[in-house]
C-alpha cells in the first residue's frame, strides 16, 4: 500500500476515540440543552405567571379605586345638602360639604367635581381651573359623556395642552317626588397622576408604571436614578421583548366607558434572576466541554497503548495471510475481539484456498467446454474439454487452423454483447461437424475488469432429434391435412349416392299409395337416414378434433325438444316392445336460450344408444331444473337411464373413447361407428357442463348431463310445439331455376323437388353449359354444385358475381359438411348454402329465405 494513502486513513484507535468522545459530547451536550430548554420553560411559565399576576392585581386595584370613588359619588349625590342645593343654590354650603368629605377620604377622592341641571353647570369645585379646564372644556366633557351613567375615558383640550380624564356622573333625585334634579360629575385626570401611579405600584408590586391612553403615555413613575428610561422601555415594548430579560413588562388592559379609548397600564419589574440562571448554564457548558476534552485526551492515550499493539500484530497477519507461500495460522492475541477476528480470517484464508483449488479442479476436469474471454474478445484460458473440442494441444490456449479461426470469429459477436452486460443463453456455434449450445455471462473476478465466461455443451444429437421432430410434425400436418381432404372427398362421395336413396325414398313415399310397398319404402329412408347419422357423427368428430365446433345460442320453446323425442323415439321403442318414458319438471311454458342443435345432438346420441342397448324394459328420459354453485346460471339436469344390458367396470373409463364400443362383438351386433358417446362428452364440455356415468353389467344404465343454460319462462308459451306442414305455394309465379349438377341421380331429385313449388328447372353438368345458359336466358335462382368435372362450384360462383350483366342469386349445394367449404363459398358470393343431400324440409327453408330476401313478384 502506498505511503501517502496508508498516512490519509485514519487508525482504529483515533476512530474509538472519536466515537467515544461525539458519543459523551453529544450525550452530555444533548442533556444541558435538554435541562436549558426544560429550565427555560419552567421560568418562561413562571415569568407570564407572574406577569399575569400583576396584570390581575393593576386590574383590580384599578377597579377598586373607581368602584371607591363610585361608591362615594353616589353617596354624595344622595345627601341633603346637594338635594337642597337645587332648592336654594347655596354654593357655599356645598363647597364646605365637599371639601369635608375629601378631608374624610383623601384617598378616594376624585380631582375635581361639578353639577349641572339639565344641560348647564350649575356648580364646580374649583379645582377644574387648576388642570386648565375652563368652561367650554367641562363643557366638552358633558358633550362626551352624554347620558351614560359609568365610567368613562375622555379627551380634552385645556390650557395646559390635551388632557386624558376618567368622567363619571351620577343622578341627583328629590327624595319625596323621586324627580331627577340634576347630575353630580367626578373626573380623575390621568395626564402626570403621580398619586394613581404610585398606588397601582405599590398595590402591583412593581418597581414602575406606565400609563398609555391610545397611542400616547400620559403619566410614568420612571425617574433619572433608574437604569432605563422611557426611550429604552418604548423599544422593548414596540420590540415585543417583554419578559425572559433583565426586565419584565406587564401589560394590562383597561376597559373604561362605551367609547373606544384604549387604556393600559404597564408594570415594570426588575428580574435579575434569570441572569443568574444564564450564566450558571454557559459556565456548566464550558465546564462539560472541558471535562470532554480530557476525557477524550487520556482515551486516545489509553487505546493507543492497549490497543494499537495488538491491533498491529492482526494487520501483519493479514498481509501475509493471503500468499500460497506464506500462509500460516494467526498465532493469537491478548485482547478477545482480535484473536477472534484473526482465527476467523485464519479459517477464511483456509476455505478460499480450498474453494481456489476446488474451483480449478472444477475447470481443468469439467466435461463441458469451459472458455474465458478478455475484454476485447480475445480468449485467455480454455479448459481440457475446450481444448479437446477445438481440436487444440493440451500445452496451447490458441490455434491458427481455419475451424479454431471460425469458431473464434462467430463468438466474438456474443462476446461483445455480453461485455456489455448481456446475460446470452442458447447460442448454437458449430465447431467442425459437431453443434455446441453456449452460455455467456459477464464476470468481474478482480471488482474492476470485466471477462466472459462461456459454457458450452454438445448438442449435436438434439439438433438431429430436433430436425427429426420438425420432419415429423410436417408429416403429422400433412397427414392431417390429407385426412381433412379425404373426409371432405368421402363427405362428398357418400352423400352424393345418399342424396338419391333419400331423395328416392321420399319422393316414393309420398307418391306410392301400395300399401304393400310402405314398410319397404320406410326401411330405405330409416336406413338411409342412419348411413347419415353415422357420417355425420364421423364429421362431427372430425370438426371436434380440429377445434371448429361452436355453440350458437338462440331462444326456443323446450317443448320442441320433448315433442321431438317422443315423435322420433317412441314408435322405434314401440316396435321393440320396449316403454318410452319422458319425465319433465320443467314448466309447460319454459324457453331455452342455448344451441338447440347441440342439445338435440346431446339427446338424440344417448337416447338412440340407450334403445339400441334395451330388449326389455323401458327407456325415461327426465329433465329438472337445478342451480349448481360452480356455475353462474341455472343448469338444465338431464337424466337417460334404461334397463339395457348395461357397462362392466373395467370398460367405463373406456367407454367415452371415439370408436370403442363396451364390446369387441357390440358392433357386429348393434352397429354404429362408436363415436357417438365422445360426440356427447365434447358437446358437454363445450357448454361448460359435467357428465356422469353409471352402470351395472346386466342392469342398466344411467346417464347425468348438467348443462349451464338460460331459463326464460313466458305466460304465453305454447304447451306443445306442432310441426309445421310445408308450404309449396310460396311464389305466385313459376320460377326459372338454372340447376348446375353433375350426378344425373342428384339432379333428379332436386329436379323433382323444385317441380313441386311450380319452377322451371333447366339442368346444367357443368360450368360450360351453365355460362351458356346465363348467357341466352335470365334466370331467378341458380343451385350451384361444388365438385363439378372442369371447374368448381367456388370458382363458377365467384366468375358469375363478377360478371356485371348477371346479377342471379346463387344458392350453393354440397355434400361437403365442412365449415371451411361453406366459408369459401360464402366468400367467393353465394347467398346461401344447403347441405346434401337434400331434404324436402331443408329446400323449404331455403326457399322460404329465398322469398324473404330476394324474390322479386312481378318479374319483367
Amino acid at each position: 500500500m502506498p505511503l501517502t494513502d496508508f498516512n490519509s486513513r485514519k487508525t482504529l484507535a483515533t476512530l474509538i476515540t472519536r466515537i467515544v468522545v461525539w458519543v459523551i459530547g453529544v450525550f452530555t451536550i444533548g442533556m444541558l440543552l435538554q435541562s436549558w430548554h426544560l429550565s427555560r420553560d419552567l421560568v418562561r411559565e413562571e415569568v407570564q405567571r407572574t406577569s399575569r399576576q400583576t396584570s390581575s392585581l393593576v386590574r383590580n386595584y384599578f377597579d377598586y379605586r373607581l368602584a371607591s370613588l363610585k361608591v362615594l359619588q353616589d353617596s354624595n349625590a344622595k345627601s341633603d345638602t346637594v338635594e337642597q342645593f337645587f332648592d336654594n343654590y347655596d354654593s357655599r354650603s356645598l363647597d364646605y360639604f365637599f371639601l369635608r368629605e375629601d378631608n374624610l377620604e383623601p384617598v378616594h377622592s376624585p380631582d375635581f367635581r361639578f353639577i349641572t341641571h339639565l344641560s348647564d353647570i350649575i356648580w364646580d369645585d374649583g379645582n377644574a381651573l387648576f388642570y386648565g379646564l375652563e368652561d367650554h372644556s367641562l363643557q366638552d366633557i358633558l358633550r362626551q359623556v352624554g347620558a351614560y351613567s359609568n365610567w368613562n375615558a375622555v379627551r380634552v383640550d385645556s390650557q395646559l395642552g390635551e388632557l386624558f380624564i376618567l368622567v363619571r356622573r351620577t343622578p341627583v333625585i328629590n327624595s319625596e317626588s323621586g324627580e331627577v334634579l340634576g347630575f353630580v360629575f367626578v373626573g380623575i385626570v390621568l395626564n402626570d397622576n403621580a398619586g394613581l401611579l404610585s398606588s397601582i405600584m405599590s398595590g402591583s408590586n412593581s418597581d414602575d408604571v406606565l400609563l398609555k391612553f391610545d397611542d400616547r403615555f400620559v403619566a410614568s413613575t420612571i425617574s433619572e436614578e433608574d437604569s432605563y428610561t422611557h426611550v429604552s422601555i418604548l423599544e422593548m415594548i414596540q420590540n415585543g421583548k417583554k419578559d425572559f430579560g433583565k426586565l419584565l413588562i406587564s401589560e394590562t388592559n383597561l376597559s373604561v366607558g362605551l367609547n373606544k379609548h384604549v387604556l393600559k397600564v404597564y408594570s415594570i419589574q426588575r428580574n435579575p434572576s434569570i441572569l443568574v440562571l444564564r450564566n450558571s448554564y454557559l459556565v456548566w457548558i464550558a465546564l462539560s466541554l472541558a471535562v470532554i476534552a480530557s476525557v477524550s485526551f487520556f482515551t486516545r492515550k489509553w487505546l493507543n497503548k492497549k490497543v494499537s499493539i495488538e491491533l498491529a500484530k492482526l494487520m501483519s497477519y493479514t498481509k501475509v495471510a493471503g500468499n500460497e507461500g506464506d500462509f500460516k495460522k494467526f498465532a493469537g492475541s491478548s485482547i478477545y475481539e482480535f484473536n477472534h477476528i484473526g482465527l476467523t480470517l485464519s479459517d477464511t484464508f483456509d476455505r478460499l484456498s480450498e474453494q481456489k483449488k476446488l474451483f480449478q479442479d472444477l475447470f481443468n476436469f469439467s466435461l463441458s467446454p469451459i472458455i474465458v474471454w478478455s475484454d476485447t474478445s480475445t480468449i485467455m484460458r480454455i479448459n481440457p474439454a475446450g481444448k479437446k473440442a477445438l481440436g487444440l494441444s493440451m500445452d496451447s490456449d490458441s490455434d491458427g487452423s481455419e475451424s479454431y479461426l471460425a469458431f473464434v470469429q462467430l463468438m466474438q459477436t456474443h462476446v461483445q454483447k455480453a461485455n456489455l452486460g448481456a446475460t446470452l443463453t442458447g447460442i448454437n456455434v458449430p465447431i467442425g461437424d459437431k453443434v455446441y449450445r453456449w452460455n455467456l455471462s459477464a464476470i468481474q473476478p478482480n471488482g474492476i475488469k470485466t471477462l466472459v465466461l462461456a459454457q458450452g455443451q454438445d448438442i449435436t444429437v438434439l439438433i438431429e432429434a430436433e430436425r427429426q421432430s420438425k420432419k415429423a410434425r410436417k408429416e403429422a400436418e400433412s397427414a392431417a391435412k390429407a385426412r381433412t381432404d379425404f373426409l371432405a372427398k368421402m363427405s362428398h362421395e357418400i352423400r352424393t349416392p345418399l342424396n338419391g336413396i333419400l331423395g328416392i325414398s321420399q319422393l316414393l313415399k309420398q307418391g306410392s299409395v301400395d300399401s304393400r310397398y310402405q314398410e319397404q319404402i320406410g326401411v330405405l329412408c330409416q336406413s338411409g337416414e342412419h348411413l347419415l347419422a353415422v357420417l355425420n357423427d364421423v364429421l362431427d368428430f372430425s370438426k371436434i378434433e380440429n377445434g371448429s365446433f361452436h355453440v350458437e345460442k338462440h331462444t326456443f320453446k323446450f317443448g320442441e325438444i320433448t315433442t321431438a323425442l317422443n315423435g322420433i323415439y317412441s314408435p322405434l321403442c314401440t316396435e321393440k316392445d320396449v316403454d318410452f318414458v319422458i319425465n319433465n319438471q320443467l314448466p309447460n311454458d319454459v324457453m331455452l336460450n342455448t344451441d338447440q342443435v347441440r342439445l338435440n345432438q346431446i339427446l338424440f346420441n344417448l337416447v338412440s344408444n340407450a334403445i339400441k342397448f334395451t330388449h326389455d324394459g323401458a327407456v325415461k328420459v327426465s329433465f329438472f331444473r337445478d342451480t349448481a354453485l360452480q356455475h353462474s346460471s341455472d343448469v338444465l339436469r338431464i337424466i337417460v337411464e334404461d334397463t339395457g344390458i348395461g357397462i362392466s367396470e373395467d370398460q367405463m373409463s373406456q367407454i367415452f373413447d371415439p370408436f370403442v364400443q363396451s364390446e369387441a362383438t357390440s358392433i357386429r351386433e348393434y352397429g354404429g361407428s362408436g363415436l357417438g358417446l365422445a360426440i356427447v362428452k365434447h358437446l358437454v364440455h363445450l357448454f361448460d357442463g359435467d357428465v356422469l356415468l353409471e352402470s351395472h353389467l346386466g342392469k342398466g344404465t344411467r346417464f347425468t348431463i348438467e348443462l349451464p343454460v338460460e331459463f326464460i319462462v313466458e305466460k304465453t308459451a305454447e304447451q306443445r310445439a306442432i310441426e309445421p306442414e310445408l308450404d309449396f305455394n310460396l311464389f305466385n309465379r313459376a320460377l326459372a331455376v338454372l340447376l348446375v349438377e353433375d350426378n344425373h341421380t342428384n339432379a333428379f331429385i332436386a329436379k323433382a323437388f323444385c317441380e313441386k313449388y311450380g319452377m322451371n328447372v333447366y339442368w346444367a353438368r357443368d360450368g360450360h353449359e351453365a355460362f351458356e345458359l346465363l348467357n341466352s336466358m335470365p334466370f331467378d335462382l341458380i343451385l350451384m354444385d361444388n365438385q363439378l368435372p372442369s371447374i368448381s362450384g367456388i370458382q363458377i360462383t365467384q366468375e358469375v358475381k363478377l360478371n356485371d350483366e348477371i346479377s342471379t342469386t346463387i344458392y350453393a349445394c354440397t355434400a361437403d359438411n365442412l365449415e371451411a367449404t361453406r366459408q369459401a363459398f360464402m366468400d367467393a358470393g353465394a347467398d346461401y348454402v344447403i347441405v346434401k343431400p337434400i331434404k324436402e324440409k331443408s329446400l323449404n327453408q331455403a326457399l322460404t329465405h329465398f322469398k324473404r330476401h330476394h324474390y322479386v313478384e312481378h318479374k319483367a
